[in-house]
């Protein structure tokens, strides 16, 4: 990887761990990979406040801005198990500048006619997985930015359907559906030890996307805050500090023990030597399957996407776009994340609409075995192995109940 795409990369995964840090502790999804394109081409053709606040959020100066995004969006599209796609439209009567639109990529542009067409584009971008564009497109509508992206990798080694028991935590007692696999690679395992010590196990695909999946120490319960008191940083054992500690592992900014001796112990996680009947060591992974979707409104938290000033109807805040004063009014984003037994799928539709602002808005062999429990709350990355740049980023926080439990524990 080369330098600028490490910043860029870098700089997507702080937006989407600040994210993740306000998500709450109940199941969600975010793609902060779908998002931060859209934020630095609005950067880039911004002046004033909204181009200072634009610029705080992504993490980079505006004058770089836009060929950082465009650079993010060709790493996914060239991808072998992403893709990604920008879209611009814009409303009949709006004059755009013409440096603006020849700096888009071709066939990016297009004119705003009606929902069903948004909703198309939405369904085409993302392989069907999401079929409804997440803004409603109304008469003041001026224009419209938006990303789809998905990606879907089948794992080299597949898991088998069980059963899943908790013994402790807040899963204690359910009775949930199980995924379970074991495989010889003990590389895959992994103690973070950053804002939490996490448990990181990495999901290989059979291309170049992966699932890194994250436990962190167990939380107290009750209804603390996310983050700890008197402090910014995220409480441990909560979905922030411990996706904060996966996401920074990502770029070597936490240390990454990958030698786990007998007797090492950490969240799930239990290494113990014995003997065996057959040579080989083992990495025991249990988990429960997962689906979840969100729909994120964006424009009700505008500080963390540094949206505030560009939803302001007082001045044209995005000038290089258009002399037809223009400020924000609406942000969107639909995502999916789903693991099974096969592999793994997600998918994110993310949007801006602008308004014009006048209007309002045996006993032989010693082997090494390795049991890991995702049997609690964890958190999961799907993670492009060649830059390291997160598409999803998600917590799991309910276990899925089985009904036909009793009769596979008496298999």
């Amino acid at each position: 990887m080369g330098s600028a795409i490490d910043t860029q990369v870098t700089a997507v995964n702080e937006l989407t761990a600040r994210w993740t840090a306000v998500a709450g502790e109940r199941d969600f999804v975010v793609s902060g990979a779908g998002v931060w394109p859209l934020l630095a081409l609005l950067a880039a053709a911004a002046d004033g406040p909204a181009r200072a606040e634009l610029e705080a959020a992504i993490g980079l100066p505006a004058e770089r801005a836009q060929g950082a995004a465009l650079e993010i969006l060709r790493i996914m599209a060239e991808a072998e198990d992403l893709s990604a796609v920008l879209g611009a439209w814009f409303a009949e009567g709006l004059p755009l500048h013409r440096a603006w639109t020849d700096s888009l990529p071709p066939d990016t542009i297009g004119r705003l006619t009606t929902q069903e067409a948004m909703d198309s584009w939405a369904a085409r971008g993302t392989g069907g997985l999401i079929d409804r564009f997440p803004l409603r497109i109304d008469p003041d509508t001026m224009l419209v930015l938006a990303t789809a992206l998905v990606a879907k990798t089948e794992w080299r080694e597949h898991f088998a359907d069980a059963v899943l028991l908790p013994e402790n935590g807040p899963w204690r007692g359910i009775v949930g559906r199980g995924l379970t696999r074991t495989t010889r690679d003990l590389s895959e395992v992994a103690l973070l030890d950053g804002l939490d010590l996490v448990t990181r196990v990495v999901v290989t695909g059979t291309g170049d996307l992966d699932v890194h999946l994250l436990l962190g120490t167990e939380s107290n319960g009750g209804e603390s805050p996310d983050t700890a008191p008197d402090t910014e940083s995220p409480r441990k054992g909560s979905p922030g500090a411990v996706l904060t500690t996966g996401l920074a592992a990502l770029t070597g900014d936490v240390p990454v023990r990958d030698h786990l001796p007998p007797g090492t112990i950490g969240p799930g996680l239990r290494v113990t030597q014995h003997r065996a009947p057959r040579p080989g060591d083992r990495l025991d992974i249990r988990l429960p399957p997962f689906e979840i979707r969100a729909s994120h409104d964006l424009c009700a938290t505008p500080e963390l996407f540094g949206l505030t000033a560009a939803m302001r109807t007082d001045r044209n805040h995005f000038p290089a776009i258009s002399p037809e004063p223009l400020a924000l009014a609406q942000g969107a984003q639909d995502v999916l994340a789903r693991f099974t037994r096969e592999g793994f799928e997600a998918a994110a539709v993310t949007s801006f609409a602008a308004v014009a602002v006048s209007m309002p808005l045996s006993a032989e062999h010693l082997i090494t075995e390795v049991e890991v429990a995702f049997d609690r709350p964890f958190g999961f990355l799907a993670v492009h192995r060649a830059t390291g740049l997160a598409v999803v980023a998600g917590w799991v926080a309910e276990l899925p109940a089985r009904t036909d439990a009793p009769d596979l524990l008496h298999d």
